[in-house]
Order: C-alpha cells, then sequence, then structure tokens
C-alpha cells in the first residue's frame, strides 16, 4: 500500500471537494463516476496521520455524497458511511473496555450495576421495560437513552478526575461501550436516520477527550497486571489440579487392581470379569480426560489473560494517534463504497471508460509532482 504525504492527501480531498461540488451543481454519471474511482484510488493508499479536520472533511463529503447518490440511485442498497464510523467508536470502546476488564474485573460488576440502573431508569421516564433490539423508539426513549448514557459518562469522568483512583476508572471504562453504542438513534418514526457530520465529529472529539484523560491511569495498571502475571506453564497448574482429582482416581485404580486375574475365577466368569474391567478403565480414561481438559483449560486461560495485558499495554501506547489513523483511514474508505462498480458490467459505457481514464491520469499527475519535488534542488 503506497504511503502519501500531506500535500498529496489534501491535493486528493480537494480534487474530491470540487467533484461534489459539481455533482451539486450539475449531476451528470460522468463527474459520478469519476468521484468513486478516485476516492478508490485515494482509499488504496495509507494516508498520513488524520487530523479531526481531515476527519471532518471526509465525513462532510460522505454527507453531501448521501443526496447525490439518490438522485442516480433512487432504488440502490443502503449506504450508511457515517453510521458506519460510529460503528467504529463503539466497536474501539468495547475493545478497551473488554481489555481493561482483564485487569480490573471489578469493571464488570460496575457495568452491570450501571445497566440495572439505566433500566430503572428507563421505565420511570416512559414507563416501558427497557429493549435493546425491539420496536422502534420513540423521540422521547432516544432523548432518555441518550441523556442517561451521557450523563452517566460525565459524572464517572467528573469523579475520576477528582479522585483518581481505580474504583473511579472502573465507572468510566464501565459507561463508555454503552455511550458509544447510539443503534437507538439508527430507526425513527420516518425510518432510518443518518447521523449528521457533527455529531459524528462531536462523538470522536468527547471519546478522545475521555481516552485522554484516562490512558495514564490504564497505562499503570495494565504494566503493573503483565508483572504480577508471569507466564504459565503446564507444570505450574497441573499439581493442584491432579490433587483435586486424586480422591475420584484413587478409588477406580484400587477397584482395577482389585479385580482378580482370570486364571483365578472359572471360565463361566471370564465375561463378567471383562465388563467389569472395560467398565473401570473407562470410567479412569474418562475421569483422566478431564483431568487434562481442566489442566489446559486454566493454562489456556492464564496465557489468554497474559496475552490481553499485553494487548493493552500495546494498545494505549499512542492510541490517540491509532485512534486517529484508524477512524481517518475508515472515513476514506467508505467513499467508494457508494456504490458497487464491477469493470466487467461497465466495458460498453462510455462515461465509465473516460472517467477511469481521467482519475488515472490525476492519480498519475499526482505521483509526478510527488517525484519532481523530490528530485528538486
Amino acid at each position: 500500500m503506497e504511503q502519501l504525504t500531506a500535500p498529496e492527501s489534501e491535493v486528493i480531498l480537494q480534487r474530491l471537494e470540487a467533484l461534489v461540488t459539481e455533482l451539486e451543481h450539475d449531476p451528470s454519471v460522468y463527474t459520478f463516476y469519476l468521484f468513486v474511482l478516485v476516492a478508490e484510488a485515494f482509499a488504496g493508499t495509507k494516508p498520513p496521520l488524520a487530523t479531526l479536520a481531515h476527519i471532518r472533511r471526509c465525513v462532510t463529503l460522505a454527507h453531501r455524497m448521501r443526496a447525490i447518490r439518490a438522485v442516480f440511485l433512487p432504488a440502490g442498497s443502503p449506504w450508511n458511511p457515517l453510521t458506519a464510523l460510529v460503528d467504529l467508536l463503539h466497536a474501539e470502546a468495547t475493545r478497551l473496555t473488554t481489555l481493561y476488564g482483564v485487569v480490573r474485573p471489578a469493571c464488570r460488576t460496575r457495568s452491570r450495576e450501571f445497566r440495572r440502573a439505566f433500566h430503572a431508569a428507563f421505565t420511570h421516564a416512559t414507563g416501558k421495560v427497557y429493549q435493546t433490539y425491539g420496536p422502534v423508539k420513540t423521540a422521547k426513549e432516544r432523548t432518555t437513552i441518550t441523556a442517561w448514557w451521557d450523563e452517566a459518562l460525565r459524572t464517572a469522568l467528573a469523579q475520576f478526575q477528582a479522585a483518581g483512583t481505580a474504583e473511579t476508572l472502573d465507572a468510566v471504562l464501565a459507561c463508555l461501550p454503552a455511550w458509544a453504542d447510539r443503534h437507538h438513534e439508527r430507526w425513527g418514526p420516518r425510518g432510518w436516520r443518518e447521523p449528521a457530520p457533527p455529531e459524528v465529529m462531536q462523538r470522536l472529539t468527547d471519546y478522545l477527550r475521555v481516552c485522554e484523560a484516562c490512558l495514564g491511569s490504564i497505562a499503570q495498571l495494565a504494566r503493573a497486571a503483565v508483572a504480577d502475571a508471569p507466564v504459565v506453564e503446564r507444570a505450574q497448574v497441573a499439581p493442584a489440579i491432579e490433587q483435586a482429582y486424586a480422591t475420584q482416581l484413587h478409588p477406580l485404580r484400587a477397584q482395577l487392581s482389585a479385580l482378580p486375574r482370570p486364571k483365578d475365577v472359572p471360565k463361566a466368569q471370564h465375561a463378567q470379569l471383562r465388563k467389569d474391567r472395560a467398565q473401570l478403565q473407562q470410567a479412569l480414561d474418562a475421569l483422566l480426560r478431564t483431568q487434562e481438559a481442566e489442566i489446559t483449560r486454566q493454562v489456556k486461560q492464564r496465557s489468554t489473560a497474559r496475552h490481553k495485558l499485553a494487548t493493552l499495554v500495546k494498545l494505549v501506547q499512542g492510541y490517540p494517534e491509532t485512534l486517529l489513523r484508524k477512524v481517518g483511514k475508515a472515513s476514506v474508505d467508505v467513499l467508494p463504497r457508494i456504490i458497487w462498480i464491477y469493470d466487467f458490467e461497465r466495458q460498453g459505457d462510455d462515461d465509465w471508460r473516460t472517467a477511469k481514464r481521467d482519475a488515472r491520469r490525476f492519480v498519475r499527475q499526482v505521483r509526478q509532482a510527488r517525484a519532481a519535488a523530490g528530485e528538486a534542488p
């Protein structure tokens, strides 16, 4: 994937904005194709570190193109670029909280407490039982959900900034995924509701503000947890489990040893003797398999926990920059998805061929400008 410089990214963004403006004043299939193809070339590169201004411009482009797309594809499949960015923020918040929950299991308890309090508040405000997935929420219900989680996160963050304890940090992380999840706002009485660019940017800004306030403490807790969680080997786990299962294994082995040998019993009892021995051996083997499975489970569980702790340590290092890069890349990637274009289906389309040629020429000019700048003294 080719790395773009900031000036090259700016040139491409300006070209996309000019195409959108042209489409708003004079919609044409050629310009529509050209926008998609230039955006596709942009998405196929590795842009520089995104800024909030860069993301805002891409979000605004996507918002403006939704109205233009409806002109060319009134019955087309859904294209919800801003919802995709909101879902990305929710996924990031969920990942951060899940990894933090390995360091502080109490965070999961706090999350359950928050949800119980939210359900009670929702019922008190609306007179209904809250359902995560169910009928379309009314305007009052949507407002109640959003306001409650906004206030919960605001209060938890203020308490953490005042006290700085692990318990108050648990509350912030417990609120974060539910606060970032705005699926209740997607559907209204008039159908699907796509968030506006200011809403997306405000949510991203608030999420970054929360992360910047908490990341230092999260990193300290994660590093301490990694130091206290040594690498677990089978030999460290097996003795305790084998001792726990010994009380069940010993009687079975004693019964097997107590069975008489075939030569010591009449031939008529050999069949019953084989049957008894087989039953005891099967029970012993099953218990040994259960013991081995428990050893493997505990080794895997502790190794997975240590891996998650190490992942959290890496995640919080430069997390705001990583998040901006990820959201910036996603804000570019959603643009060419405005329509699924297959080249072989457009072979006889003159507008398509012309737009493809012009898009390639534009990308080539951007690369040549870089090469010329690199050769200049």
